[in-house]
């Protein structure tokens, strides 16, 4: 464990004795970890979380600082690492209350009009608060979008209910969502109606216009190829501007030869803490930002929230704001 090794630096003991304390403390806290994360109950898996992640973050320095042993004491390599560990994980907690505003810009020759939509992506209701929920969507807000979009993972726990995402319902223009693993994870069908409840129209494997714009929205599912399958049997219409919701960053190949213009997806949350991202591009050839193939674009979000530990290092939490425009 880093912390056993962070101890022996700091105790200037020898390796054997942090080789004996790792062995002792590492089964009690994965049983630990495992109960948490595995209950209910808030207060106990709230902790949980939030460990995973700074230890995630004590992992990584413990790493990058071993080569200092070479030139410096252990004590003052471990006085080092704490005071780096300490400070990222002030500075994570921070930057997982920040939501910044991403501007997308968009031109086609298949709108009539300008446009402007927000896209929430990743809440976590659950995981966060009902307070961070009502401040993404006051955020929201003060963008006069003429739609929202909300590509899954809204929720993360079958605790969450309808008062949890009542800010929701306080959006005076059309909300639209898609349902992302998490929601798969709960009890969906509660879910759902706690999401519908406060206004939320929630598009599986359908579409919906909002006025010349045809907005789709996909169920989630483990298949790389769910984009692909349920397209074709989706009302779509090519001569219309075209928005596809999907929550993971899959099929966007397949969405642009469906004659799909801007699909929208979330899940990846760009690694949420260094250095996960790396692992997360491994999977997801489209793991963060915008692409374009021609007219067809994607736009992965970073995610508004955060899932499990309350942490941001290297990213940030984000809320996009699409603006889209006719082409001169």
């Amino acid at each position: 464990m880093p912390l056993a090794v962070l101890l022996s630096w700091l105790l200037n003991s020898h390796t054997p004795s942090a080789i004996l304390y790792s062995a002792i403390t590492t089964p009690v806290v994965t049983l630990w970890l495992r109960h948490a994360m595995q209950s209910v109950n808030g207060l106990h898996k709230w902790p949980a979380e939030q460990w995973i992640g700074a230890g995630t973050i004590l992992l990584s320095v413990v790493i990058l600082c071993s080569p200092l042993l070479y030139f410096l004491t252990p004590g003052i390599v471990g006085a080092i690492a704490l005071l780096i560990w300490i400070l990222l994980c002030v500075y994570g907690a921070f930057a997982a209350t920040r939501i910044h505003n991403k501007n997308l810009s968009i031109t086609s020759a298949k709108l009539n009009r300008q446009y402007r939509f927000v896209q929430l992506s990743d809440l976590h209701a659950g995981s966060r608060s009902n307070k961070f929920i009502r401040k993404a969507v006051e955020q929201a807000k003060s963008h006069q979008p003429e739609a929202v979009f909300i590509t899954g993972d809204l929720l993360d726990s079958s605790s969450v209910d309808q008062h949890t995402l009542q800010p929701l319902a306080e959006f005076e223009c059309p909300v639209y969502m898609c349902i992302g693993n998490h929601e798969r994870y709960v009890d969906l069908p509660a879910a759902i109606r706690s999401i519908e409840h406060n206004r939320v129209e929630v598009l599986r494997d359908s579409s919906q216009y909002f006025e010349s714009l045809n907005i789709i929205g996909i169920d989630d599912a483990d298949d790389r190829q769910q984009v692909a399958k349920q397209l074709p049997i989706i009302s779509t219409d090519s001569t219309h501007y075209q928005i596809l919701l999907y929550h993971k960053p899959d099929g966007w190949i397949h969405a642009c030869d469906h004659g799909i213009d801007l699909m929208l997806a979330g899940h990846t949350h760009g690694g949420q803490i260094w250095p996960f991202g790396y692992l997360v591009k491994l999977r997801f050839k489209e793991f963060l930002g915008h692409y374009q193939r021609d007219n067809c674009h994607l736009y992965v979000s970073p995610g508004t929230g955060t899932w499990g530990p309350t942490l941001r290092l290297g990213t940030r939490c984000e809320m996009t704001i699409l603006d889209l425009a006719p082409a001169a």
